[in-house]
């Protein structure tokens, strides 16, 4: 097996081991709020949104640094790093006894984490450009397999333990996932040194300016699609609860939800690893924006929990497609030596919409409903596919940012 191919598959188990650890947890933290004495349900939401986008508002901010980091130490040390910080401030929590104490926590595994944006570097550097989709798609996979066992894994535990046990569960796993990524992902990392003849790369916002126009496009891209979608999940589980009733089950409820969402990306990714690169990533991109869009208005008319998980499956076809695509026309448009920091800038791209929508969306949502948030996310994602529909051209393509975006690579 080609060392690429050995990395990238070990780097998908221990993606699915860091995003099942985030996701066991995440889930029930509005119902942890209520057990540390949060009982005001505008609170509630007000505190569920905040948790969860803490978290990825300092992750985006502190990812491009890592992502220098990356390009100038290499990618392992990142993986490994980041891995680590996330077990450890997943177990924390089960020691804390206020929603502050909480949040200290959340931003701490912000600012060390940032996984996604090594393993994709590394995978781009190494794989040949023909499996390049291929790749991208699998590293997603993992992401998504995490999404899907994590909440279900949760779901039991938490109707079976208190959850302050359920952060320690995740936590070991989460520090398995770590020990897999120091000892069986290789890299032989060299730093790419500026030829005599060439200009060294500038540095700040000067530097910051001269990428290729994609990236910037991508950047908006990837905003508004994870604004709209985790404005939404962290208010979840109060929606199930809400349509559930007084089943007994609700955890489990909560985590089938979330999980069925989770394993259609997973098929949705499969797919478009192996077609992708012949269907057109632009295409797949504006497919994927239109069916997310599509089906979100749906689920605030709902009135019962099974056609809400019939519909979530629906979506989560769609959802799979969002951020593999947008990754790969990054990658075409990219030189291998500079991946590390522009992953970095796309994934704060990432983590500034997972911060920012959980805020507006709790605050929304106490002011309007939970409903309401549906139809905000349905519009959203219609505003973005009409953006990368006039402005995002495929690597094919022939207009003028297309040829701008190779002359700047």
């Amino acid at each position: 097996m080609p060392l690429w191919q050995r990395n990238l598959y070990f780097m998908v188990a221990v993606q699915t081991l860091v995003t099942g650890t985030f996701h066991i947890a995440t889930p029930f933290l509005p119902f942890f709020v209520n057990e540390l004495g949060v009982s005001d349900p505008r609170h509630l939401q007000s505190w569920s949104g905040i948790l969860l986008g803490v978290n990825a508002l300092f992750t985006g901010l502190m990812s491009p640094l890592w992502g220098s980091f990356a390009d100038r130490y290499g990618r392992k040390p990142m993986l490994v790093r980041s891995s680590a910080s996330i077990a450890i401030f997943t177990m924390l929590p089960a020691f804390v006894t206020s929603p502050y104490q909480l949040l200290i926590c959340r931003i701490l595994m912000g600012v060390f984490s940032g996984y996604s944006a090594a393993a994709l570097a590394l995978a781009a550097s190494i794989t040949p450009a023909n499996y390049l989709g291929f790749a991208l798609g699998w590293l997603q996979t993992g992401q998504v397999l995490g999404l899907v066992l994590g909440p279900l894994i949760g779901g039991v535990l938490a109707d079976r333990f208190p959850l302050r046990s359920v952060f320690i569960i995740a936590g070991c796993l989460g520090l398995i996932g770590a020990l897999l990524a120091a000892t069986m992902v290789h890299e032989d990392f060299h730093p790419v040194a500026t030829p005599p003849t060439e200009p060294k790369e500038k540095n700040g916002l000067v530097g910051l300016l001269s990428w290729p126009l994609t990236i910037y496009i991508m950047f908006v891209v990837i905003f508004l699609s994870q604004f709209a979608t985790r404005g939404v999940e962290p208010l979840m589980p109060l929606y199930v609860r809400e349509l559930a009733g007084n089943n007994v089950n609700i955890n489990t409820l909560v985590g089938l939800t979330v999980a069925m969402t989770g394993l259609a990306q997973v098929i949705a990714v499969t797919v478009l690893g192996r077609h992708a690169r012949s269907w057109g990533y632009k295409r797949c991109l504006l497919i994927c924006l239109a069916g997310s869009a599509l089906f979100y208005f749906p689920q605030g008319m709902v009135a019962r929990v099974s056609p809400l998980i019939a519909l979530r499956f629906i979506q989560g076809l769609f959802l799979g497609g969002l951020l593999p695509m947008a990754n790969a026309l990054i990658a075409l448009f990219t030189p291998s030596a500079k991946r590390g920091r522009v992953y970095g800038l796309t994934q704060s791209a990432f983590f500034l919409g997972n911060f920012s929508g959980p805020l507006a969306g709790g605050f929304w949502a106490s002011l309007l409903g939970l409903r309401s948030i549906f139809y905000v996310a349905s519009i959203l994602l219609a505003l973005n596919f009409i953006w990368v529909w006039r402005e995002v051209k495929d690597l094919h393509g022939t207009s003028k940012h297309s040829r701008h975006d190779r002359s700047s690579s």
